[in-house]
């Protein structure tokens, strides 16, 4: 009777530890799951993840951090933007009325669903939206003033919460997260406002005090350049500044005739190879094709443009990855029920309500970069 006991307990403490085993692997595989991501990094002028070239195609989604204020969901729009071909989201931190948390979030379900972020600390476009300087600076933009001390103090410090940051979903430093592909020092700073020392002087700073908080992440910063001729002298020494990683332009074309495309393709190229002369990545962080809301509904909605906005996508996509471009990135991406939003940016949105342009970035191919580059 207590050898039959003895055996007995000796298969439960067997079974019990099977069972233990297996938990505690499943609990393992769960965490390399939700931690999966590769972290990004760069090779000459190539972005590199598990050792292979990376190129992508992503969009700017600055929406995203509105969404809890209206209701809309976070999770569903990076499901859709994985369905439809989007592995790198770009979007604001400093702006609007978001929250710390709401930020968490959105990074947190960037991991879940495999999706790069590229950060961007603060927005300074665009002073011509607003009547005066003083609302400008003060209202919209107070770390974009490059030459007021405290600005840039208080910009520092600004910084600093955000690396150092724990999120609050999953527990991982920011600065730690190989989800965030990047980080943006600001999108769009007016840089002729100012002198070509200060602008040099305030974004080699900025660069080097974010590298002295987080080795893990590149930096940049995002500039509008429409044509090469926009790249003088003064852009040229701000953009090849050791402390930027790789190179974000935005670019937003006129519309127009077939002709008028092939010109605007032919920007995009002379654009990219003057960049590439520094020898540093190209993104083409922004593209769109008007800042009209009323012509990019009607371009993208009505039957006999739809084709045509597409094309114009497409051809400036091939343009600018056979001119070497690690990414590209449209304006920008959404969820059908933002509609609704009484926001600007509700109307400038794509989402899987547009099924001919959803159709086209799922079967889109990168080409392959020019082998000159």
């Amino acid at each position: 009777m207590k050898a039959r006991l003895r055996k007995q307990l000796g298969f439960a403490k067997r079974y019990v530890g099977i069972i233990i085993f297996v938990f505690m692997v499943a609990g393992l595989t769960n965490i390399l799951a939700a931690d999966s991501s590769s972290r990004i990094t760069l090779k000459e002028n190539s972005f590199v993840k598990d050792g292979k070239p990376f190129r992508f195609t992503g969009a700017n989604a600055v929406n995203l951090v509105f969404y809890d204020d209206w209701g809309l969901d976070v999770l569903k729009a990076f499901a859709q933007a994985k369905e439809n071909n989007i592995s790198v989201l770009r979007l604001y931190l400093n702006w609007g009325w978001s929250k710390d948390e709401d930020i968490d979030k959105i990074i947190d379900t960037a991991s879940q669903n495999g999706i790069y972020l590229i950060l961007v600390f603060t927005d300074c476009c665009c002073s011509s939206d607003y009547s005066t300087e003083e609302k400008y600076l003060q209202g919209h933009a107070p770390f974009c003033n490059i030459t007021n001390e405290e600005s840039t103090k208080a910009f520092k410090q600004l910084i600093k919460q955000i690396i150092q940051r724990k999120n609050s979903v999953n527990n991982k430093v920011y600065r730690d997260d190989p989800t965030i592909l990047a980080w943006e020092i600001a999108n769009e700073l007016e840089y002729w406002r100012f002198s070509e020392s200060e602008a040099c002087k305030w974004i080699s700073g900025i660069a080097k005090y974010v590298k002295s908080l987080d080795n893990n992440h590149p930096v940049t910063i995002g500039i509008s350049i429409n044509n090469a001729e926009s790249i003088n002298k003064d852009l040229f020494k701000i953009l090849n500044l050791p402390e930027l990683d790789f190179l974000s332009f935005h670019f937003y074309p006129s519309l127009g005739e077939k002709a008028l495309q092939v010109e605007n393709a032919q920007k995009i190229d002379a654009v990219i190879k003057k960049l590439f002369s520094l020898g540093k990545p190209v993104v083409m962080a922004e593209f769109g094709f008007s800042n009209s809301v009323a012509l990019n509904k009607k371009m993208r909605e009505e039957p006999d443009t739809v084709d045509f906005y597409i094309s114009n996508f497409k051809g400036y996509m091939d343009q600018a990855f056979s001119a070497g471009c690690s990414g590209v990135m449209f304006w920008g991406w959404g969820i059908p029920e933002a509609a609704r939003v009484p926001m600007w940016w509700s109307k400038e949105d794509h989402n899987i309500a547009d099924k001919k342009f959803c159709d086209f970035l799922k079967n889109y191919k990168i080409p392959k970069a020019d082998e000159r580059q």
